[in-house]
């Protein structure tokens, strides 16, 4: 799979030259990597780690958020849940504690989107191929989360499913020879 990126340099926060290579990626989710071509500093995410039993985990709880035995954010995870609505399947929750709503259909779609994840995985699928998302989305359950960044990287965290991804810098152990980054600007001292 082969991934075009938006690529420019900025301030490496390591060696303080204009010499970090950042790559913005828009697919399979937006990320961004970064790596420095002076000092070797480097900022990436890994995706979550996806099994069997994580799976279950994962669709148990969207279950229950479904028939609205649980608040859908699980930084709250209240069970003092009010239905507002009910008609056949559909049903409209509210959460008493932080006021969160949310509805069974809304739930239904996270759970097929899930469901459809797995199907791909255990069909031989690698997780970057099926893991698709928009800016703000959840790669996993496609629930509009919003991003956070972490530096530079791109720092997901669904409150629903509860998928996450891990970000990591790699900082130099020592600074490289002044020849090595000479064709890198350093950065301008204020004051």
């Amino acid at each position: 799979m082969s991934v075009k990126c938006l690529e420019h340099r900025e301030l490496c926060p390591s060696c303080h030259r204009i010499a970090l290579k950042v790559c913005e990626f828009t697919e399979p989710y937006p990320r961004v990597e970064a790596t420095c071509e002076c000092c070797g500093y480097r900022s990436y995410d890994i995706p979550m780690k996806l099994d069997r039993e994580t799976f279950f985990r994962i669709l148990d709880k969207l279950s229950r958020k479904e028939i609205g035995e649980i608040c859908i954010d699980d930084g709250c995870g209240s069970r003092e849940i009010i239905k507002l609505l009910h008609e056949g399947r559909y049903t409209e929750y509210r959460c008493l504690e932080c006021g969160a709503e949310w509805n069974s259909d809304e739930v239904l779609r996270a759970i097929k989107r899930v469901k459809s994840v797995q199907r791909h995985i255990n069909n031989g699928s690698s997780l970057i191929e099926v893991l698709k998302a928009e800016e703000g989305e959840c790669p996993l359950c496609g629930w509009d989360i919003g991003h956070l960044h972490e530096g530079y990287a791109v720092e997901i965290k669904c409150p629903v499913c509860g998928y996450h991804n891990e970000f990591k810098e790699e900082f130099p152990e020592k600074e490289p020879p002044p020849e090595v980054c000479a064709k890198f600007p350093k950065a301008e001292e204020t004051g």
